[in-house]
Formats: C-alpha cells, structure tokens, sequence
C-alpha cells in the first residue's frame, strides 16, 4: 500500500469536542473532515465542476454509493495534550490572554469581566486542549487508489498545514496546525520559518480558476502573511491580529473602543441597526460571516435564511510556527464564493434585502487586508498595530 505520514504541531489553543462538549479530545473524524474541505478547496481549480468534484471525493473518502475510502487513516500522538477545563481561565503564560485573541474566541471563552455573571475575563466556557502539541496522522492508500488521489490529498495535507486549523473557532486563529514533515515522496520536506518562505510555499496553490460557488481558491483568492517579532508567543500575535480586526470593525460604546478612540468605519451600518436614515439595505460587515448580531435583541441581528444555521467568515486567520524559538507567523486567507445559495435572502428587521455578489461585496474585508498591509495610511485602512513585515501572496 501507498502511504503519506504527515506530523503538525497544534500552536494555539484546540476547542475540539466529540458529542459531548464538556470533554476536549483530539479527534479523527474531526482532522478528517477538515482535510476534505481543504481538499475539496483546491479540487475546485482541477475540475471546475461541482458534480465531478463530489464523485472524486465519494471515490476517495467512501460514500454509501462508492462504498468503501480508497484511503484509510490513522491518528496518533506522542503524548496526550494537555487540557484547560471549563471555568478555567486561558493564559498566554502568566497573563490572562489578551483582548483582541478573546474576541477572536466569542463563544468558547468571555471576553470581559462581569460581576453579575461572576466571571473573569478569558474564562472558558468550554474545555480546550493547549498548545503546543504534536500528532501523526498516517493515510494509507489501496489498491482502488491512484496517482492522482495520492499527491492530491498530500496538496490538501500541505494547504491545511500552511493556512488551516481544527475545532470552534478555526477560522479565528483557534487549533492552528503548523505542518512539521511530510512524507510521501523520494522529494525532502520541511516547513517555511519565515515570511518569505511561506510566500514561497503558498504561490504553488492555484489560484486562477473562476469565482466558485463554494469556499474554494479562486482568482478572487487572497493570501496575506504577517511576521510576528522575535519571541513573541504564538497568542500574542493572536492577540494582535485580533485587536486590529476590532479597532476596524467595532463602533464601540461611548466613543471607545479598548480604551482608544472608535474610528467609526462602518457609520451606515450603525444608522441602520439604530434606525436611522442610510442608504444601505444590510450592514456591510455581513461578509465577515453570519449571524450579525448588534445586540441579544433578536430585530437586532442578520441571520441567514431558516434552512442554514450561519454562513461562515471567508476570511481565515492562521498562525504558524514551527520551533518553539521561530517568530511566529499569521496567514491570514480570504477565499470568497457565492455567499449564499442561490442568492438567497438574509433576514433583516422582518424584511429582506438581497446582497450583491460583485467586487464591491466584499470590499471590508479587501479593506481590512490592505490595512493590514499598511499601503494605506488613510482612515480606515491606517494600521495600528506594528508588525515586523506584512506581504501578499
């Protein structure tokens, strides 16, 4: 049998649960399914068909139609990893981890202190395994399989490595896989260390195929790599990343926003929640992903039609590092596709208003990446955060 062995390195925090989410575990099923979409992202610049591409995954990952995967895999890891519990509080060393990396996990930890809810800022609302820890995942391949099969889920295991993560929050920098060796091949392996190795290994990725109907690479594909500095921990370039995402995004309360002064970007999408005259028929920070909530109060959130429980952010923040002594490194990709099934309605204050799907669409988050660039040093597009480099793919 044919057979690839690849080893990642967890370097942030995995919220990774089986059925019971009161137990953190590493799980098969899970790194599976993540390798099929990552998979299934690049199967879209090979084929460009969305039925051709569903029967070479059923052929290759099993279906009740296909039978049996043509590959089979295996999970193992050197040495449990350690867990923080629910009600714990997440650290970045001796600190409670920071604002910005506690946004970035709405949901699975609070971002701030409450004296009515008795709870302390970064404190866990479900259990996490911690970073950094390592495991294998070993695929063995049949005789069904073939060539092409092979060296496209060693792509996808690449890819996945270099850009993705596992368990809640992945697409905010949470369970972040750096990917340490590779073997399926006579060809040697071993991962970027800095920016311009990581650009190097992300321009093999094609990205030249149309806009896809689902999250794909595309032409519309972005890649943007962010240098953390010399011992900087992988969290707090979390950190950091986060708080320039919320200095971008959020109005703030009282004219503030983490202490410092809100800058207001998105005015019309306030006016609208508030009621207040605007033009726009749905806030624009809707492309950051679905539900868009203001508030608890449910005429003050943007959900998806009923069928679809969200629609998730196509903007993916990924930290890398390989060694312990490496500064750390952010990807952070932005792959957009059809934001809903065929332009289907979100639900808005008990009326509807359909998005437009053309370049202008997406255009905060375009904006937020070319901040992140600092090409711009007008509002809002200034950066405020110092990173040692920033480049795009």
């Amino acid at each position: 049998m044919e057979k690839i062995e690849a080893t990642f390195r967890v370097v942030t925090p995995m919220f990774m649960s089986g059925a019971d989410q009161t137990k953190a575990e590493l799980r098969l099923p899970s790194i599976k399914g993540a390798l099929r979409f990552w998979w299934r992202a690049l199967a879209w610049s090979r084929y460009g068909d969305l039925e051709k591409i569903r029967e070479e995954e059923a052929r290759l990952f099993g279906s009740t139609d296909e039978g049996q995967a043509a590959v089979l895999m295996k999970l193992s890891s050197p040495a449990p990893p350690k867990i923080s519990e629910k009600g714990q509080v997440l650290k970045d060393g001796d600190r409670v981890v920071g604002e910005g990396a506690r946004y970035l996990g709405y949901g699975v930890m609070e971002a701030f202190a409450s004296r009515n809810k008795g709870t302390q800022a970064g404190q866990l609302t479900r259990p996490c395994l911690l970073s950094p820890f390592e495991f294998t995942l070993e695929l063995r391949f049949g005789r069904r399989s073939t060539e092409q099969q092979l060296i496209s889920l060693a792509k996808a295991l690449e890819l996945m490595g270099l850009a993705g993560s596992l368990g809640s929050k992945s697409r905010k920098g949470y369970g972040s896989l750096t990917l340490t060796k590779l073997s399926y091949s006579n060809e040697p392996w071993s991962p970027p260390s800095d920016v311009h190795e990581m650009v190097e290994f992300l321009k093999k990725f094609s990205k030249d195929s149309p806009h896809p109907p689902f999250t794909a690479l595309s032409r519309d594909s972005r890649f943007i790599v962010v240098e953390g500095e010399e011992r900087e921990s992988t969290l707090s370039l979390l950190n950091r990343i986060g708080r320039e995402m919320v200095f971008y995004r959020s109005w703030g309360r009282n004219g503030k926003v983490l202490g410092s002064p809100s800058e207001k970007n998105f005015k019309d999408d306030h006016d609208l929640m508030s009621s207040l005259k605007t033009n726009i028929k749905y806030p624009r920070r809707v492309v950051f992903g679905l539900p868009h909530n203001y508030r608890k109060q449910r005429h003050l959130q943007v959900v998806a039609p009923a069928h679809h429980d969200r629609r998730a952010s196509p903007l993916f923040i990924h930290i890398h590092q390989a060694k312990n002594a490496d500064a750390p490194l952010a990807v952070l990709s932005f792959l957009p596709s059809a934001f809903l099934p065929q332009n289907e309605p979100l639900k808005l204050l008990n009326t509807t208003a359909l998005p437009r799907y053309d370049k202008s669409f997406w255009k905060p988050i375009d904006d937020f990446l070319e901040r992140m660039k600092g090409t711009n040093q007008q509002r809002p597009l200034k950066r405020r955060e110092r990173f040692s480099q920033v480049v795009e793919v």
